[in-house]
C-alpha cells in the first residue's frame, strides 16, 4: 500500500468521531467514510459477526431509502460510492476472507489525488491484547496512531447515556440511578469493557510497543486548546492545516446526546470507588490533572 495510514484507537465518548472528521477535512488525509470499520476487532472476535453485518444493512437500508426518496442525486460522489460499496461487503463477506486495504481501494478515486494518508478510528480497537496489535502492525505497517483520552467517570457516564439513548428507554432518573448502580456492583460485561476503554495507560504501552508514532489528545483539550490539538496533528503528520478554517471546526457538535442524565452522588461515590486507580493512571500518562 502506497499511502501512509492513520488509526484511531477510541476511546467511546471520547471525541474518536470529531477526531476522524477533523483529520478528514484535511485535503492530503482521506478517512474512510465508515470511520468505524470494526474490522480487526469483529476478526478477533471482541464484536460479533453478526453484529458487524446488522450494522451495515442498516446503512444500506437508510442509503436505498435515502436513493428512492430523493428529488436529486447531487450526494452520489466518490465517497458515498465508497461509503456503498464498503458497507456492502461488510454485509456479504466474512471479514476472514476480505483483505484489509481492499476496503479502501476506492480512496483512488476521490477527486483530489494527492492522498498522502488513509485511515480510519475505530475505539474497539483499545480492546485487542498484544497479539492482536501486532497483528495490525503486520497488516497496516508502521501506522500514526491517535488515541483519544477522556476523564474516565465522564466518559463512562457519557457512554451510560449513548446506550439508554440506543435502547430508547424511557426512565425517571431515580430507575436509571438504580440502573447504573446496579451496573457498577454487579461488574457485568458493559462494565468490564467501560473499565477497559479507561486504560489508556495500557493501551498506549502495548501499542507503543509495535508503533514508533502514538499520540495522545485529552478531550478536554478539543474544547479548552483547539490550537494545541491542531499542533499534536501537524507535529506527527508533517502537514501543515488551516488553522482558522480547522478552529471554526472545532465548534460544530459531533454525536451529540439527547440524554442529558447526571447520576446522583451516591452512584458518582460508586464509580469513584471503581475508577480511582485508572483516573490517577490517566492523570500520570497525560502529564496533567484531567477535569473532572
Amino acid at each position: 500500500m502506497q499511502k501512509e495510514f492513520i488509526l484511531g484507537i477510541g476511546s467511546q465518548r471520547a471525541g474518536s468521531t470529531f477526531l476522524a472528521r477533523l483529520l478528514d477535512q484535511h485535503p492530503k488525509i482521506a478517512i474512510h467514510p465508515l470511520k468505524e470499520l470494526h474490522y480487526f476487532d469483529t476478526l478477533f472476535n471482541i464484536r460479533k459477526e453478526q453484529t458487524l453485518k446488522d450494522f451495515s444493512k442498516a446503512q444500506l437500508t437508510r442509503e436505498i431509502d435515502r436513493l428512492c426518496d430523493a428529488d436529486s442525486y447531487q450526494f452520489i460522489d466518490p465517497r458515498w460510492r465508497w461509503y456503498l460499496r464498503s458497507n456492502f461487503r461488510l454485509l456479504t463477506t466474512s471479514v476472514s476472507e476480505i483483505d484489509y486495504f481492499s476496503l479502501f481501494k476506492d480512496h483512488e478515486n476521490l477527486v483530489n489525488k494527492n492522498i498522502q494518508y488513509i485511515g480510519e478510528s475505530t475505539p474497539e480497537y483499545m480492546l485487542l491484547n498484544d497479539n492482536e496489535v501486532a497483528n495490525i502492525k503486520d497488516v497496516v505497517g508502521d501506522a500514526r496512531v491517535f488515541l483519544m483520552c477522556r476523564n474516565p467517570k465522564k466518559r463512562i457516564i457519557s457512554s451510560f447515556r449513548l446506550m439508554i439513548e440506543y435502547n430508547q428507554q424511557q426512565k425517571t432518573v431515580e430507575e436509571l440511578d438504580t440502573f447504573l448502580g446496579s451496573l457498577i456492583e454487579s461488574k457485568n460485561i458493559w462494565i468490564q469493557n467501560q473499565i477497559n476503554y479507561n486504560s489508556y495507560r495500557t493501551v498506549y504501552e502495548r501499542y507503543s510497543k509495535y508503533f514508533d508514532s502514538v499520540t495522545l489528545i485529552a478531550y478536554d483539550d478539543v474544547i479548552d486548546d483547539p490550537g494545541l490539538i491542531l499542533k499534536k496533528i501537524s507535529d506527527r503528520l508533517g502537514l501543515v492545516f488551516n488553522t482558522p478554517k480547522m478552529i471554526n471546526f472545532f465548534d460544530q457538535k459531533v454525536n451529540s446526546l439527547k440524554v442529558h442524565y447526571s447520576p446522583s452522588r451516591d452512584v458518582e461515590e460508586k464509580l469513584d470507588t471503581l475508577l480511582g486507580s485508572l483516573c490517577a493512571e490517566s492523570n500520570e500518562l497525560l502529564g496533567r490533572v484531567l477535569k473532572r
